[in-house]
């Protein structure tokens, strides 16, 4: 004999089933078939190319019509009414132990619960989560096939110097003699996405939607966080902090807005940042590129030269850089000395990043934003010398 709910007449065990049960099935079978798919990049880079630049379509350009950071608006806006809402339950929840309806409202809150939770899943997975399992992006490039001699590297780091010299002595500067851009900051995000998609049109596989990135109010804040830029799927935006070093900042903006041409590993949308930094028309963007380029050839360098330090350091003299480069790199030497958080702001933000990845299958954490070696020797050699 079943029991059966005395109102409605439904039996108790198919309405936990269908607002408590399916709704906890349904998230953890998003989470395993995430898992999967990571062995299949093929299904993942074919939803990257398809599904997700078709879901993405319609919030990226709902976003791009706004002038600030929708993320920003909405998760504010959650945090203040939290408490609001939290003291409305409570007050539910005692009425209803008042009037014996106590098991009802937990059932019908863990029921609700369940349900927004597999919603937002659902989207963070049909807006982001998906794309964790496609190829990487340097193998899509041709990257990583072989290795080099100290005289590429050499030849390398010469090309890298020789862009760096020429861009920065092209780009506009501010009153400190730093980089900038002609109409400052905001006018460098209002173009970004043209520059993108500019420099996309050289390299189809980072193709897709494009949406205007948001300066946050809050950016000095993130600062202390170490947080230099968010992507939020829910709103296809990216969100970036504003109030970083402008050679970072452009940088940052650029691995953002990968994310929303579907390239969810951290590594890869640094790598697709500094592909479409080098490649860009725009001298600013350009050298940005160069900026990143020369710590990751430098680094390659020092592994090439098996710590004979003398000699890296003799032939790195012979390729001096013009002063700008200097004032930029000071300036944000400068700034990020400025920011002294508490050891326990940057433990906690660290681990919920780390947390975050792991969860869509990253095992190296927060580790992912390391670049493959030879990146920079890579590019130069398929995409400026033409050699396979």
């Amino acid at each position: 004999m079943r029991r059966v709910e005395k109102k409605t007449g439904r039996p108790l065990r198919r309405r936990w089933f269908f607002r408590i049960v399916l709704p906890i099935c349904l998230i953890l079978s998003l989470y395993v078939l995430q898992r999967i798919l990571i062995h299949f990049p093929d299904v993942g880079e074919t939803y990257a190319k398809t599904g997700f630049i078709f879901f993405s379509f319609i919030p990226a350009k709902i976003s791009s019509l706004v002038p600030i950071s929708l993320s920003e608006v909405f998760i504010i806006t959650l945090a203040l009414s939290s408490p609001i809402l939290i003291a409305w339950m409570i007050i539910r929840i005692r009425r209803a132990c008042k009037q014996k309806r106590g098991k009802k409202c937990f059932f019908n809150i863990g029921s609700a619960t369940a349900w927004i939770l597999f919603s937002v899943y659902f989207l963070f997975m049909l807006l982001h989560g998906l794309n964790f399992t496609r190829y990487s992006l340097d193998e899509k490039l041709g990257f990583g096939k072989r290795k080099y001699s100290v005289e590429e590297l050499q030849e390398v780091f010469a090309w890298v110097i020789s862009g760096l010299n020429e861009s920065r002595e092209k780009c506009e500067e501010d009153e400190n003699g730093v980089v900038t851009y002609p109409g400052g900051r905001y006018a460098f995000l209002s173009d970004l996405s043209d520059l993108y998609e500019e420099s996309a049109k050289k390299f189809p596989t980072l193709k897709g939607n494009s949406a205007r990135p948001k300066p946050v109010m809050v950016s000095h804040y993130w600062s202390y966080t170490y947080i230099v830029g968010l992507f939020f799927p829910f709103f296809a935006e990216p969100n970036i902090n504003d109030d970083v070093p402008f050679v970072e900042m452009m940088y940052n903006a650029c691995h953002e807005m990968s994310h929303l041409h579907g390239y969810a590993v951290e590594n890869d949308a640094n790598l697709a940042a500094l592909v479409i930094a080098l490649s860009s028309d725009c001298p600013e963007l350009r050298y940005c590129g160069y900026y990143e380029a020369v710590e990751l050839i430098i680094k390659d360098m020092v592994i090439a030269y098996n710590k004979d330090n003398d000699s890296l350091q003799e032939f790195l003299s012979r390729y001096p850089t013009v002063s700008g480069y200097f004032r930029d790199f000071n300036d944000a030497r400068k700034y990020w000395l400025s920011i002294d958080p508490p050891e326990i702001v940057e433990k906690v933000s660290n681990a919920a990043n780390d947390a975050y990845l792991k969860a869509n299958q990253q095992k190296e954490g927060v580790k992912s934003y390391n670049m493959p070696t030879s990146i920079v020797a890579d590019y130069y050699f398929i995409f400026v010398k033409g050699e396979s």
